[in-house]
């Protein structure tokens, strides 16, 4: 589907236990961390419930690439699940965006932030989300023209 230039953007930090979420403001300026999804049976329908309830147009999901440039083994499984949202929502621009580091970046922004380093179970939803923000962020930096 063709790239849609305005409206908010949802990014998706696809993993198999949670799925770290972030959105753009409508103007495509402001990017905010949203709470983290557990990924269970429910994933599918909390994100059309979240897309169709606040006019999300846009939807990035994180591809993980290697240093050689290759997808990681996670790429289909989030592409397969991108391919269900898709079916549910044809309306909707659904692509896909190198995450590679994001989550090393979150882990750092956490420490910056909290003044700790991320060991508790809740943090790593925070990681989660935060990388989720961290890939958005670079998504629409890439359209930027400096």
């Amino acid at each position: 589907m063709k790239k849609v230039k305005s409206g908010r953007i949802l990014a998706v930090d696809y993993g198999r236990k949670r799925v770290g979420l972030a959105w753009s403001d409508e103007m495509r300026v402001v990017v905010s961390p949203l709470k983290a999804y557990d990924n269970d049976e429910n994933l599918l329908n909390k994100l059309v419930s979240l897309i169709t309830e606040n006019n999300v147009t846009e939807v990035v999901f994180g591809i993980p690439l290697r240093m050689s440039g290759e997808e990681g083994e996670l790429a289909e499984e989030i592409k397969n699940f991108a391919k269900e949202l898709s079916n549910k929502l044809p309306n909707i621009a659904i692509c896909f965006f190198d995450e590679s580091l994001t989550s090393k970046d979150a882990e750092a922004l956490f420490k910056s932030k909290h003044g700790r380093y991320p060991v508790e179970k809740r943090d790593k939803y925070i990681i989660d989300s935060y990388s989720a923000a961290i890939l958005l962020e670079e998504y629409l930096r890439k359209d930027e023209n400096f």
